[in-house]
This record gives C-alpha cells, structure tokens and sequence, in this order.
C-alpha cells in the first residue's frame, strides 16, 4: 500500500510541477494590446485631440484587419508573412504621422524608436537564453 501512495505522491509533485512550468511560460508571454489601449498611451503620449484620437482607432482596426488577412494569406511562409508585416506596418506609421501635428510627429517617431530598442532587446535575452 505504500508503494501506491509513493507512487501518487510522486505523480502529484510532477502534475504541480508542469502546472507551474506551464503557468509560467503562458505569464512571460507578452500580452497584445487592445486597439483602445494602444489609443489611449497614444492619447496621453502624444496629447491627441479627439479627431485624432477617432482617425487613429480607425486607422489602427484597419491595421488589425489587414494583419490578420496577411497572416492568413502568408500562413505557410514566413518570408512573405515578414515582409506583408512590415509593409503594413510602415503604412500605419505613415498614416497615424500624416493625422500627427509636425511636434506630435516627432514625439511619435521617438515612441517607435523605443519601441523598436526594447524589442531589439527582447529579441536578445530570448536568444541568449
């Protein structure tokens, strides 16, 4: 009989174990902002007014829907998929810029660089590890 609640207890202890592997890969994810979300760092960021704030959310579900179409059409290649991507996002960045002041325009640009700079080194830990 003790060799069965061994047994049990050892298969308890793993079950926890995968738990918390499983809990912990699912948390380093990082989490995809909302349209709304990303409207509104943009919003205080930048200092929209509500017209601006209206064109971006427009323009940034525009992006969402194209996205997803590219990465359905370019689903088995990752090329194609990288390059629609970029594409895309270099045509909402210049959309959002056209909506922009000249000094929200620059403020923008600096929020991209950043952005650009913490993926960069996102991108290094994860290969580092």
């Amino acid at each position: 009989m003790s060799a069965i609640i061994k047994q049990m207890s050892i298969a308890l202890i793993l079950m926890i174990v995968v738990t918390i592997v499983i809990s912990t890969a699912v948390q380093a994810q990082p989490k995809k902002m909302t349209i709304e979300e990303q409207v509104k760092i943009l919003k205080k960021k930048l200092i929209l007014n509500k017209l601006q704030t209206a064109k971006i959310t427009t323009i940034l579900e525009d992006q969402r829907e194209e996205m997803t179409t590219a990465k359905n059409e370019h689903r088995n290649d990752p090329e194609a998929m990288h390059t629609a991507t970029q594409e895309l996002m270099k045509k909402t960045n210049d959309q959002i810029k056209a909506v922009l002041t000249d000094e929200q325009a620059v403020k923008y640009d600096t929020l991209l660089k950043e952005r650009h700079e913490r993926m960069e080194k996102s991108t290094q830990k994860s290969d580092n590890q």
